[in-house]
């Protein structure tokens, strides 16, 4: 069991989830899916605690560098059988399909997001294609600027304290989209082409799939706003409290350090460790010291019940703010005692 836990080959297991969800679509079973990912998954990175399959070493090239992308393909296999069950579901299958295949490109998402941050052109093009499909067009280049303005919530994810999420998804992914297509975003004030490209792929996926038949469009509609809030609800966990002042210093994210949610995510609970390097892989980033107290499918329920994470994330925060603060005045009043001894 050790051996299984420190093995990079436990991220296989990740794409347990995109065979499942189509095995159960196929026999319209699309609510054990969900019960499965939001009660079961839960429950087991609970037991199963917190370390990583595999983290923090140099490894030029393994297999496991593979999962992200076989990840992709068996979740587009899935969600292809999503839709084509939705066309005759009835209204309760329906939902359930929604919802389940929102929750999986959820998942997919953070799959999606490491090929992006691959240098290859091909993973670029590949993932740029899955985040249409995921609801998401303008998330390459948002992400990019996230990376650039971390803490500033004017390029989305940053929540300051006091904010829920219900407040936070809309206006996270509204600020995304906006600062993505606004020149002053970006260098010579040039919006990329593959914003525009992408756009007009995202309608023309809707209105083919509308040609088909509605239930399939209405599917394709109702799962990515499923996706998208589970997604920013995610980035909400990340960075809750870190705003530019902090974000400044070596901490921008909570990080989650379960095994089972690193695991399905492919280290994406090592988030600090990606923003100080986007182009580390999966595979080489660490934990760092501020960690949330549970893994990504446990603090989700969480988030929903803002009294909750409130009571348990503001104290954190706070305690982390005044630590920092005392780290910055400590550097500080060092400098300039150095500055003196010089003179």
């Amino acid at each position: 069991m050790t051996f299984w836990r420190n093995s990079g080959r436990a991220f296989w297991l990740s794409l347990t989830l995109p065979t499942a969800a189509g095995a159960l679509f196929l026999v319209g079973r699309p609510w054990t899916f969900v019960a499965v990912v939001l009660f079961v998954v839960p429950a087991l990175d609970a037991t199963i605690g917190r370390g990583a399959p595999k983290s923090g070493q140099a490894i030029e090239k393994t297999d496991e560098d593979q999962v992200p992308g076989w990840f992709a393909c068996s979740w587009a296999l899935a969600l292809g059988i999503g839709a084509y069950r939705a066309s005759t579901a009835s209204g309760v299958e329906l939902i359930g399909l929604v919802v389940a295949c929102g929750v999986l490109s959820a998942t997919a998402m953070a799959h999606l997001h490491e090929l992006t941050h691959r240098p290859a052109r091909i993973w670029q093009h590949v993932s740029d294609l899955a985040f249409v499909i995921a609801g998401y067009p303008h998330y390459r280049v948002a992400h990019q600027l996230h990376h650039r303005h971390v803490g500033n919530p004017q390029f989305g994810s940053t929540a300051s304290l006091g904010t829920t999420v219900w407040c936070h998804v809309g206006r996270s992914y509204a600020a995304g989209l906006v600062s993505s297509f606004s020149r002053r975003s970006h260098p010579g004030g040039k919006v990329p082409y593959s914003l525009f490209r992408n756009a007009l792929f995202a309608i023309l996926l809707l209105g083919f799939a509308a040609l088909l038949q509605w239930k399939i469009a209405l599917f394709y509609i109702g799962y990515a706003v499923v996706s998208v809030f589970v997604v920013e609800a995610v980035g909400y966990m990340q960075h809750y409290g870190f705003d530019a002042d902090i974000s400044r210093t070596a901490l921008t994210s909570w990080d989650v350090d379960f095994w089972l949610s690193n695991c399905l995510l492919v280290n994406n609970g090592f988030h600090n460790a990606h923003h100080q390097d986007g182009e580390t892989p999966y595979l080489g980033l660490t934990a760092q010291r501020t960690t949330l107290p549970g893994g990504y499918f446990q603090m989700l329920w969480l988030t929903l019940l803002s009294p909750f994470w409130f009571s348990i994330m503001n104290r954190r925060t706070k305690v982390l703010l005044r630590r920092r603060r005392r780290q910055s005045v400590t550097v500080r009043n060092q400098t300039s005692c150095d500055v003196c001894e010089i003179r």
